[in-house]
């Protein structure tokens, strides 16, 4: 069985025994309560997407606000409650493909203010609209959590009916978060969330990805929401203050961005707040959900201090350079690429980079060589700019958040036109040694099988012109050996490839022109 699927065999196991001892033990209110907890889930798991993403969001309590507040107007009007909350939670949707929008450009820190400024600015928004038209602050009441019979009839949940509603809802919105995440876009959207920048030379579309994770986790959080709405009778404009917000994130950066852990995390914390501390006579101030917000928020500082996640692997796997790689199949086909003359000039007028014209041919190697300061890694980032070509940089490598096979697959998804070929995944796989690592997180990998991986991935995706930063620098002479005859299997098959380089031996059996560059004065 896998991994996923104990983990959310144990959680339904779960689910299904609190649904029968917890309305034994409960009065009705502590069973209500305990429902509004179980609301917490569908934010927290919606945070988690989107912060594995890359796209940390403030607002996924905001965007369940949307979904309460949504569906309450459409019950009020007379629209049946589970319809109803099913338009509050295509609303949150929509808003969270909204948020995405706005912040497209944005990078994670400054699109999680942006997340927290619009979250407020809803929150105005909704306490002013009352004192405008005379009404009264949020919405309400709704009517309760009810099912139409038909012939007129309607049935009207109990107490118990309630908790077992959000009980159901909390665990169909986590079981989806959590298989969005690990199967379908997941391996995408994770991939985009760990460098966006290579996850687009791979193919894929961080626009896009970024639109469609932000609209899911809105739906989630929203369809969560608007059911909380209806087990409180109303649509409070708290849903948009800045603690309220905090509390998904948190729990999500808690669990590390995993929507299954994230939504337990918040329900733990809002059962805490509003049940537990409350049965202990917890008189405050501050408030019983001050108090398991600031134990939350502590818990989520510790997990985050460097030593919390697991270090990387100090095994490196023995690639065979003189092994043949399996480039056959991957239809390199290079284009030519020609650089003019090229000068750089910082922003006082320095002179940065002053570098010949040159060009690339297809089933080539061109290297680019000089002293440190001459301008190498500058040449490479323009001519990628300038040219729209794939960049291979020197640092990281890999997607830190995908397995190696996720890895592997993506890269083989944008060389075949889109089509995922397994065959190729896992005929690398094995060519670099990490049959038996496929299923570890990249972020879990020595330093030298993570270049060597990334390496790969830039090969397989089968770019037009491939760009490499230093691909040997910091490698051993083992691993620096099968880069070289990977490299060389790539140029053979028709690739077009530019390199910069320090290490004179690699150069002169690599490259079949060398561009020298000088330090500028």
């Amino acid at each position: 069985m896998a991994p996923l699927t104990r983990r959310l065999a144990a959680l339904v196991a779960g689910c299904v025994v609190a649904a029968i001892v917890y309305p034994m033990v409960a009065s009705g209110p502590d069973l209500d309560r305990a429902a509004l907890a179980l609301g917490l889930a569908g934010p927290a798991a919606g945070a988690a997407l989107a912060a594995a993403a890359g796209r940390p969001p403030l607002a996924a309590a905001a965007l369940a606000g949307v979904g309460a507040y949504v569906s309450g107007l459409a019950a009020i009007h007379g629209v049946p409650v589970p319809a109803a909350v099913v338009l509050g939670a295509v609303a949150g949707g929509a808003a969270g493909g909204a948020v995405a929008a706005i912040g497209l450009r944005l990078d994670a820190p400054v699109f999680l203010v942006m997340t927290l400024l619009l979250a407020l600015a809803a929150g105005a928004a909704v306490q002013a609209l009352p004192s405008l038209t005379g009404g009264q602050s949020g919405l309400g009441p709704l009517p309760s959590l009810s099912l139409p019979l038909g012939g007129g009839r309607t049935a009207v949940l109990t107490p118990v009916g309630d908790f077992h509603a959000l009980l159901a809802a909390a665990l169909a919105v986590t079981v989806a978060a959590a298989v969005l995440l690990e199967r379908g876009p997941g391996p995408a959207w994770r991939a985009v969330g760990s460098d966006r920048e290579r996850a687009g030379d791979t193919g894929i579309r961080p626009a896009t990805a970024e639109l469609t994770v932000l609209a899911a986790a809105g739906l989630i959080a929203a369809f969560a929401g608007a059911l909380a709405a209806h087990v409180a009778r109303a649509a409070d404009p708290q849903s948009f203050a800045p603690d309220v917000a905090a509390l998904p994130l948190l729990a999500a950066l808690a669990a590390g961005r995993k929507p299954l852990g994230a939504a337990l995390v918040a329900v733990a914390t809002g059962l805490a707040g509003e049940v537990v501390l409350p049965a202990l006579n917890w008189q405050g101030p501050p408030s019983a959900q001050a108090v398991a917000l600031g134990v939350l928020a502590v818990a989520t500082l510790f997990t985050l201090l460097p030593g919390g996640s697991r270090s990387a692997r100090d095994v490196e796997a023995d690639v065979d350079p003189a092994a043949t790689w399996p480039v056959d199949r991957l239809g390199l086909a290079g284009a030519g690429l020609a650089v003019a003359p090229l000068q750089v000039r910082s922003g006082s007028g320095a002179l940065l980079l002053d570098a010949p014209g040159f060009e690339a041919v297809p089933g080539g190697v061109v290297a680019v060589v000089g002293p440190n300061g001459a301008g190498k890694t500058t040449l490479l980032r323009t001519v990628a700019r300038r040219a729209g070509v794939a960049l291979l940089p020197q640092e990281g490598g890999g997607f830190a958040s995908c397995t190696v096979a996720e890895t592997l697959r993506l890269a083989a998804r944008a060389g075949r036109k889109g089509k995922a070929d397994p065959g190729v995944a896992t005929a690398w796989l094995e060519r670099l040694g990490l049959s038996a690592q496929r299923d570890v997180p990249c972020a879990e990998l020595a330093a030298g099988q993570r270049r060597l991986l990334d390496l790969a991935r830039a090969i397989i995706a089968a770019p037009a012109v491939l760009l490499c930063d230093e691909p040997l620098a910091g490698l051993d002479d083992g691993n620096r050996a099968a880069a070289v005859s990977c490299l060389r299997a790539a140029a053979a098959a028709g690739a077009t490839i530019v390199i910069s380089e320090h290490d004179r031996e690699a150069v002169a059996s690599l490259a079949t022109r060398v561009v020298e560059l000088e330090r500028q004065s």
